[in-house]
């Protein structure tokens, strides 16, 4: 879907960017131009950010479990 409508970005670029670290409206602007024309896409791009933080915070707990479960079935395969 389209959120910045002035600069045709879409909610993927802008999830890939805060993935890579953008972590405010305007470092979202410098990197893919979201949210530098009219402003009305600010509110979406807030949004998203906040998601990409929430998805942050779970990552952590996945990777620890994802490493158990490696482990696990690594010892078995010997």
């Amino acid at each position: 879907m389209i959120v910045c409508l002035c600069h045709a970005v879409s909610d993927r670029i802008i999830r890939a960017r805060i993935a890579e670290g953008a972590r405010t409206v305007e470092k979202l602007g410098e990197v893919c131009g979201a949210g530098t024309g009219c402003g009305g896409c600010h509110d979406q791009m807030t949004q998203l950010i906040g998601e990409g933080r929430q998805a942050n915070a779970v990552r952590p707990s996945c990777r620890e479990s994802c490493a158990l479960a490696t482990s696990r079935v690594a010892s078995v395969a010997l």
